[in-house]
């Protein structure tokens, strides 16, 4: 029983890693060296969340509170419009180019958020000092990786 029950947790401690760098995974769209160039440091992680084909996260920790989360959702045509049409009213400073629609999340520029088609991700950055340029430089790797 316990041999049977050790199996099973390894097995599913294997589907859990290799499902955390998978081929279009969260973890697959945006690396260890992406989060490490964001946060300026080296990092921990990932730490993956989420089930294939639908809403996924992908974390990495540096020192202290600093981090960087990539969260995927994929959307339905009418689910983006919508998406879209919010993401229009927000603010899109210096935002060319890295995406079909890409807004700040607010003025703190600590989020970004970026539409292909109809996949919806965001880019979350916390450490200290402005984050807009490390952020954007992510979001632009993690959209060239997108399919």
């Amino acid at each position: 029983m316990r041999v049977a029950m050790c199996a099973a947790v390894a097995v599913l401690a294997a589907t859990i890693a290799s499902a955390a760098q998978a081929p279009g995974s969260a973890c697959s769209l945006l690396t260890k060296e992406d989060a490490a160039a964001a946060l300026g440091e080296a990092v921990t992680g990932p730490k993956s969340n989420g089930t294939p084909g639908g809403p996924q996260s992908c974390s990495y920790s540096g020192s202290g509170v600093n981090s960087v989360t990539l969260n995927v959702i994929p959307f339905t045509a009418s689910e983006a419009t919508v998406y879209k049409s919010m993401c229009a009213q927000k603010g899109k400073q210096g935002l060319t180019g890295l995406g079909d629609v890409t807004c700040w999340y607010n003025d703190k520029h600590g989020e970004l958020q970026v539409a292909k088609g109809t996949t919806f991700f965001s880019i979350e950055l916390r450490r200290n000092g402005d984050t807009t340029e490390a952020i954007k430089a992510a979001a632009k790797k993690v959209y060239d990786r997108m399919k």
